[in-house]
């Protein structure tokens, strides 16, 4: 496909995507005041104390939970605009319009912004480094770090305050790497009898993934079939960062294999793999947060369609 179809095709669903938005606007209801955001210091099983910023969804038991993680240097603060953006949806060209409230958390994933500090084993205070991690510290985001997170959403879903059953991930550089990861972990949860466990993550929008960052390797994942195959996918890169636009590359190209684009007429419901890729430098929450490229309203469309459009069930977590 020529690089003209593939940007019609984008234009194309990106309509159907806006259509099913505007559907859903009109069934959607504001029951209350959105609460403001709120700051929330989780504890990781080895100790970390991990910082996230919970923007509160008053969707009840329907919102959409997204989670969201940063690059690496970066903080959660990154995210602030789309998570408000999320969080507090609005049409721009209908302002009166309203599509229902996400449930949205930002992450410091360990060693940054305020997820520095731990307590060993013995008691005793530590200060994490980024700049000195090792593979365990990456692979430690996403087994420890994001099981933290998931534990709260889990609290969270049986309050009734959200569907962890619609979860969506976005994912910046490195962060991008951990949410592949971590979705393919959810997926290898073994179902349990009474109880729901894993198979929450529905979609991703991956932003300047790596297919190797700092031993943060996708070959296993991206072998993994339900990672290939059950989740919905944005994946968004500038093309003009040749190494970058290569790794992108590999990973579109093993996504689409299992994403074939739909007929014409069921773009609107079915179309779940879209690929952006402007012709820029600009990579990760720097493509997301310019101007140029309005990727916060398209990330906004994709989870609409993807997640707020869908029947996924809510389902109670823990025995009441």
């Amino acid at each position: 496909m020529t690089r003209s179809s593939l940007t019609r095709s984008w234009l194309l669903a990106a309509c159907c995507i806006y259509s099913l938005l505007q559907a859903s606007t009109a069934a959607a209801q504001a029951p209350g005041r959105i609460p403001p955001p709120q700051e929330v210091v989780l504890t990781t099983k080895d100790g970390v104390q991990l910082t996230i910023t919970y923007y509160p969804s008053n969707a009840g038991p329907s919102a959409v939970p997204i989670v969201m993680l940063h690059d690496f240097g970066e903080t959660r603060a990154v995210f602030d605009p789309l998570a408000k953006a999320l969080q507090n949806p609005r049409v721009p060209e209908n302002p009166a319009a309203r599509v229902a409230s996400r449930a949205v958390v930002t992450v410091d994933l360990r060693g940054h912004g305020e997820s520095k500090l731990a307590t060993a084993p013995n008691g005793s205070a530590l200060e994490l480094n980024a700049a000195r991690f090792e593979l365990e510290d990456y692979q430690a985001m996403v087994a420890l770090d994001l099981e933290a997170v998931r534990s709260f959403l889990v609290e969270q879903n049986d309050a009734g305050k959200l569907n962890l059953n619609k979860l969506g991930v976005v994912g910046s550089g490195m962060g991008a790497n951990v949410a592949i990861l971590w979705s393919a972990r959810d997926w290898a949860m073994p179902p349990l009898a009474t109880r729901k466990q894993g198979q929450d993550v529905k979609a991703l929008a991956l932003l300047s993934p790596r297919w190797n960052y700092r031993g943060l390797e996708l070959r296993d994942a991206m072998k993994f079939p339900p990672v290939q195959q059950e989740l919905s996918i944005f994946l968004a890169f500038g093309r003009a960062d040749r190494q970058i636009a290569k790794d992108c590359a590999n990973i579109s190209e093993i996504f689409a294999r299992y994403h074939p684009e739909p007929p014409a007429d069921l773009v609107q419901t079915q179309k779940d793999f879209f690929v952006f890729e402007p012709d820029t430098v600009l990579q990760g929450t720097k493509l997301l947060n310019s101007r140029e490229f309005g990727m916060g309203p398209k990330i906004a469309s994709f989870f609409e369609a993807r997640l707020g459009a869908q029947e996924f069930p809510w389902i109670q977590r823990k025995k009441p």
